[in-house]
């Protein structure tokens, strides 16, 4: 299975002199997304590669920006403005000049995710991304906020199942949108009829006991994914369309159930009713709790029974 993307696997632009991490994903167990929130200044210099895509998305403070990567031309100085994107590019060395400071949110993809969804999106692998300084995208706005609102949400109440879904959509914007190769279509039509095709296979109904038996753990979408024999980017659609939820969805309501009767049948303290049904804490199922019921979990306990 994937291990937990760390810091290491990053720039750690966050971590100079001068910049303030404002939030970040560090020790959520996330797998295929890492996330920061932090305050970027001015700064000049050459970043070293690392292995995996950077997308920066602007939040507030536009920046005046140059970049330099091996084998490409030069960029003149763009000014980026709240809303827009920018890239860093994987296994290169890259040059950089930027003047102002702006809150920046610092999304890391798995190189290995898409190369996956490059093979699921188009049929071939090797795709890069060529996402221009200050590029404006309304959907990967709407993803960037979702992943936003869960690195900032408490808790680690966002489930690591729930980001790889985000991630998959993310790259799979990426390379229909923002492909070097302007001229590759996507397989959507292929697409669909392989996921109408898999949607009723024995694994993704295999994954119903799978889910019931591992509520108590921290399921992934590449837990899933190899549990149905299914892709981690078809896996969602699939589900969903053969369920009608999607898999972070189920698993949520599937977790709930299991709460309200270990509630009601059982004198278990809370907290050991929120480890048991995978919540990261008592407050992470307090505030899920009542956001879906109402009701606390104790206040939930106390009522009386039909």
């Amino acid at each position: 299975m994937t291990a937990a993307f760390t810091d290491n696997l990053t720039h750690g632009i966050e971590q100079w002199t001068g910049n303030k991490v404002l939030a970040q994903s560090r020790g959520r167990g996330w797998h295929n997304l890492n996330a920061t929130l932090a305050t970027v200044n001015s700064w000049s210099g050459t970043l070293d590669p690392v292995q995996h895509y950077c997308l920066a998305f602007c939040l507030n403070g536009p920046a005046r920006l140059r970049r330099v990567v091996s084998g490409e031309p030069e960029t003149g100085t763009v000014v980026v403005l709240p809303r827009q994107f920018l890239i860093i590019p994987a296994y290169e060395a890259s040059q950089w000049q930027r003047l102002g400071t702006s809150e920046m949110l610092m999304l890391y993809l798995r190189h290995e995710l898409l190369t996956q969804t490059s093979r699921e999106v188009f049929g071939r692998d090797g795709l890069q991304i060529a996402l221009r300084l200050g590029a404006t995208d309304p959907l990967l706005e709407q993803l960037a906020m979702a992943v936003l609102h869960a690195v900032q949400a408490p808790d680690s109440s966002a489930t690591s199942l729930y980001v790889d879904c985000l991630a998959v959509m993310i790259s799979a914007q990426l390379l229909r949108a923002h492909s070097c190769d302007q001229k590759q279509t996507p397989a959507t039509s292929g697409l669909s009829d392989r996921t109408r095709q898999t949607s009723a296979t024995p694994g993704l109904l295999r994954l119903l006991d799978f889910v019931e038996a591992s509520l108590d753990k921290n399921i992934t979408l590449d837990m899933l994914a190899h549990e149905s024999g299914l892709s981690i980017y078809l896996l969602p659609r699939a589900f969903k369309q053969h369920f009608g939820a999607s898999p972070h969805q189920y698993v949520l309501d599937r977790r709930l159930a299991l709460a309200c009767s270990l509630l009601a049948n059982t004198d278990r303290p809370i907290t050991e009713v929120a480890l048991e049904t995978g919540f990261s804490s008592q407050s992470h199922l307090t505030s899920t709790f009542k956001k879906r019921t109402g009701v606390t979990p104790n206040g939930y306990r106390r009522a009386p029974t039909p």
